[in-house]
């Protein structure tokens, strides 16, 4: 994925789910540039192999990349300890051709956690004044953005699961909420 138009509204995005999630170290499988939030330290794709996981785990493109796209994002989930982010092309925008179907990979993202937020990214400067727009968006937005964003939540789903980490020991995902 060519993010050069987009890069600015990608930072923003990461840092701003950085935020919301209080994630202090963040994994990303390409180059994300210094972060603006202060503590939070970001993983370039070639020094992935030196950390086991981290809070947030920043997915771009995965579907165009990876043959077995699914699998790869199931491994990417599991180094998420708080949240995943996705980035994909945006399949629903005008001549869009090789992009994975918006409802399959949304699909496949709920089978690895909870889809807290669905964003679209890179829209054309006359569609908006915000250069990110939350679902549920018009069809404008839906048919000229660049990119959308996919929020999971890998946190335990239930009491039991959380019960379960809590056994596993400390250094679990998940057992500090």
């Amino acid at each position: 994925m060519s993010m050069n138009g987009d890069r600015a509204d990608v930072r923003a995005f990461v840092d701003q789910v950085a935020v919301e999630f209080a994630a202090e170290s963040v994994l990303a499988d390409v180059e994300l540039g210094e972060p603006r939030t202060r503590g939070m330290r970001v993983v370039a794709p070639g020094e992935w192999a030196d950390v086991e996981s981290a809070d947030l785990v920043v997915s771009f493109d995965a579907p165009e990349r990876e043959r077995g796209w699914e699998e790869h994002l199931a491994a990417v989930s599991k180094r998420a300890r708080k949240v995943l982010l996705v980035f994909a092309r945006n399949a629903e925008r005008f001549g869009q051709r090789k992009a994975p179907d918006t409802a399959h990979l949304a699909g496949v993202l709920w089978q690895l956690g909870r889809v807290r937020e669905h964003a679209y990214l890179g829209l054309p400067r006359l569609v908006g004044s915000s250069r990110v727009v939350h679902v549920p968006a018009g069809a404008l937005v839906r048919k000229t953005a660049r990119l959308h964003a996919f929020v999971v939540d890998m946190s335990p789903r239930t009491p039991q699961a959380r019960r379960r980490l809590r056994v596993a020991g400390p250094e679990a995902p998940g057992t500090d909420r």
